[in-house]
C-alpha cells in the first residue's frame, strides 16, 4: 500500500484577511500651518502704491468741488426767491461775485456792522460815477436804490481793516445769510471767507 502524500493546507478567506490588515499602510502627513503672528503680514503680491499725504488729499478736494458763482443782482435775487436759503448746504454750494464799491460803519443796538456796499462786476461805468450816483440815489430812496446793489454785512469788522479788500476791487465771498427785503438783497458772510479776484 503506498504511502500517503501530505495534504495541501488551503489558507482560508479569514486567513487572507488577517493578513493583509496586518500589513501597515503608508500614511501622508500634511504639516499644520502656524498661524501668523502678529508682526506678520500676508503677503497680497499688490504692487506698491505712491503715498499722497492728508494734506494734498484736501486740496485735490477742495479743488474738485463745484461752485455756482453768481455775479449778477437778478440772478441773485431769483436764486433767493425760489430757493431754501436756510439750507446751510444750499449756501455752501454758491459764490457770489461782484464789486466793491465802497463800505460803511453801522451801529444797531450796540453791534458794529460793515456794510459793504457792491455792484455787479460787469458794470463798465467808472467807479467814482458809480459811488456818486448810487450814494445820491440812497439819500433820496434808500429802498429804491439798494435793488441795484447787494448790500453784505460783516459783523464787528471796522473799515480800515487791511484785510479787507479795497474799493473797485472785483471780490468772491460765501455767504452765511441770504434774504429780499423790499425786493433788496442782503447777504451776510465773515470777513475769512473774502477774497479779491481783481485788485481795483
Amino acid at each position: 500500500m503506498p504511502p500517503k502524500t501530505p495534504t495541501k493546507s488551503h489558507k482560508t478567506s479569514t486567513d487572507t484577511s488577517a493578513t493583509a490588515s496586518a500589513k501597515p499602510t503608508a500614511v501622508t502627513v500634511i504639516p499644520k500651518s502656524s498661524p501668523l503672528t502678529k508682526h506678520e503680514r500676508p503677503n497680497t503680491n499688490h504692487p506698491p502704491t505712491e503715498y499722497v499725504s492728508p494734506l494734498k488729499k484736501l486740496r485735490k478736494t477742495m479743488q474738485d468741488r463745484k461752485h455756482i458763482v453768481i455775479d449778477t443782482i437778478d440772478d441773485l435775487r431769483e436764486f433767493i426767491k425760489n430757493n431754501d436759503v436756510a439750507d446751510s448746504k444750499l449756501r455752501d454750494s454758491i459764490r457770489i461775485q461782484a464789486r466793491l464799491l465802497w463800505v460803511t460803519n453801522e451801529y444797531i443796538n450796540g453791534l458794529r456792522f460793515l456794510r459793504v456796499y457792491l455792484g455787479e462786476q460787469k458794470a463798465d461805468e467808472p467807479l467814482l460815477e458809480q459811488q456818486t450816483a448810487y450814494q445820491k440815489a440812497q439819500q433820496d430812496d434808500p429802498y429804491e436804490a439798494n435793488q441795484y446793489l447787494i448790500t453784505l454785512s460783516l459783523y464787528d469788522i471796522a473799515a480800515n481793516n487791511p484785510d479787507l479788500p479795497s474799493p473797485g476791487s472785483i471780490i468772491v465771498f460765501k455767504p452765511t445769510k441770504l434774504r429780499l427785503y423790499h425786493e433788496c438783497c442782503q447777504v451776510e458772510s465773515k470777513l475769512q471767507y473774502l477774497s479779491a479776484v481783481t485788485p481795483p
